[in-house]
């Protein structure tokens, strides 16, 4: 009897599920690895995101204190 296996498009093997149970496991676990990868890239783009939006602020207070100094002379 051999052990046959599913390889994803990730090249992940997969154990070839022998019942409906085993079926319904692989989609659950699946679906929560999925999630978890789709959790840490939504935090890692939000983390993206207010860095960016700092260095705006900063950006602005610059170039607004270039302004005043610059209408200063």
């Amino acid at each position: 009897m051999t052990d046959s296996t599913t390889t994803t498009n990730l090249n992940i093997p997969f154990p070839e599920p022998r019942n409906a149970q085993e079926l319904v496991n692989l989609v659950q676990t699946t679906i929560t690895q999925i999630q978890d990868r789709f959790g840490q890239m939504s935090d890692s783009i939000m983390s993206r995101i207010d860095d960016c939006g700092q260095r705006i602020d900063t950006l602005e207070r610059n170039v607004a204190h270039v302004i005043s100094q610059r209408n200063a002379q």
